[in-house]
């Protein structure tokens, strides 16, 4: 008996299906794949050299679209995950169009701003140089955001994960299953409710609670959730009690925020302190050292374009500060 070999075909998403809901249960949105036929090329001979010319113009096309087909597999996932419903060309298109939008009105402010103010034409060129760094930068940061957005997903559930699982441990104490428990807390605690709701939807396609679990926590973003998850699977396997294996990575997960917030305390003093240094003390003293220097010795002289530039100088310390502020923040209280 002869065996046939199976023949490797390349799938590319076109679209999705239509989420909905049946009774209980809910429909979820599947990728539609077309087909990707390759072209078959002759094979070049001795007498056409041309045709070997022409071979690594093909393999960088080939290379090209590689790279583009990755990059709009790694969007697709992105976008089903923060709930858009557009497919990654849909969204590439989209992106394009606005990126073209903001480099468009870049130009034409940048073009009226030289006729009004009467500057050279050279200056004409900047707004051409602004509209095609709005065109690139606006584009890759639309592309980037499914992708960033599904990161900051994980700091959206350690907020309200905690207090969830406080909920759902109150509910159990009096007599509550874990499932309903669950069903209980995944509504009105934001992003840790959709992760306890995916739970609920495998259970009710029929999938073993602990599976269910184990694959929901194993996709997630939040360690804390990973934690609870995984004790409350292990307590179902083995047949222990979920309430006290829960209970304990409460007690261990509150005890570290209440560490990592003192830790947050100490670096904003730190920070304060610099703050009043650089921020406070040293601008206002040397702007009244200068001022009162620049009339016994004429080094130097303080007109508009100095203070403007101090003004300047100050509005970036202060965005150095605050982005020090919020970046040395914790994830569960940002």
């Amino acid at each position: 008996m002869l065996f046939k070999k199976k023949a490797i075909v390349n799938r590319q998403i076109v679209g999705f299906t239509k989420p909905g809901r049946f009774l209980f249960f809910k429909i979820k949105a599947k990728p539609i794949y077309k087909v990707v036929k390759e072209q078959v090329t002759p094979t070049p001979t001795a007498g056409k050299p041309k045709a070997q010319a022409a071979r690594p113009a093909k393999q960088t096309t080939m290379k090209r679209s590689a790279l583009q087909m990755k990059m709009l597999a790694n969007l697709a996932p992105a976008l089903v995950e923060i709930g858009m419903k557009m497919t990654p060309e849909q969204y590439m298109a989209s992106s394009m169009n606005k990126a073209r939008i903001a480099a468009v009105a870049v130009l034409v402010v940048g073009v009226i701003a030289v006729f009004v103010l009467k500057l050279e034409t050279v200056f004409a060129l900047f707004a051409v140089a602004g509209a095609a760094a709005a065109y690139f930068m606006g584009y890759q940061m639309l592309m980037s955001y499914p992708i960033r957005k599904t990161k900051s997903v994980g700091n959206d559930v350690e907020k309200d994960v905690l207090f969830a699982a406080r909920d759902m441990i109150v509910s159990m104490r009096s007599g509550v299953p874990l499932f309903n428990a669950m069903a209980t807390v995944s509504v009105g605690y934001g992003a840790a409710s959709r992760e306890f709701e995916k739970i609920i939807d495998r259970v009710q396609l029929g999938m073993p609670m602990d599976q269910a679990i184990d694959e929901v926590s194993e996709k997630s973003r939040s360690a804390t959730f990973k934690k609870l998850m995984l004790q409350a699977s292990t307590s179902i396997k083995v047949g222990s009690d979920v309430i006290s294996s829960i209970q304990e990575v409460i007690n261990d997960v509150s005890q570290e925020r209440v560490i990592e917030l003192r830790r947050y305390g100490q670096r904003l003093n730190a920070i304060a302190m610099f703050y009043m240094l650089f921020g406070v003390i040293f601008p206002s003293m040397g702007i009244a050292v200068a001022a009162i220097m620049s009339t016994f010795i004429s080094i130097f002289t303080i007109d508009n374009n100095t203070l403007i530039m101090a003004v300047l100088g100050l509005a970036f310390l202060q965005f150095v500060f605050l982005r020090m502020v919020s970046s040395s923040r914790p994830s569960f209280a940002s």
